[in-house]
């Protein structure tokens, strides 16, 4: 595994644990997929992580912090935080993947 492989799955790991952290089952089970795919040097995890990105639905729509109370949308505290971390980790594996997978064509 190349370093930048390496990066990315310690980067996948945080950004599963973010995504726990807020209740998200759907993504951070998507993210420990791709990471289980890279550690075991199946480099399909390079695509199934970036078809995560992009099309309504995607891992770019989400905003954490967020919960109803009696139908009202409110902001759970530290929402402001959560997400810039969020959107750094996410931002992160996006650049990481794309990097790795110009690497091997």
């Amino acid at each position: 595994m190349g370093p930048k492989t390496e990066e990315l799955t310690c980067i996948l790991d945080q950004l599963a644990i973010v995504l726990e952290s807020d209740g998200d089952t759907h993504w951070s089970f998507w993210m420990r997929k791709a990471r289980a795919l890279l550690l075991d040097s199946d480099y399909s995890g390079i695509e199934y992580l970036l078809s995560a990105y992009g099309g309504m639905g995607s891992l770019n729509d989400l905003i954490l912090g967020q919960s109803y109370v009696d139908g009202v949308l409110s902001w759970n505290p530290g929402h402001v935080e959560l997400n810039e971390k969020f959107i750094e980790l996410r931002n992160n594996a996006e650049q990481l993947a794309n990097a790795i997978k110009r690497s091997q064509t």
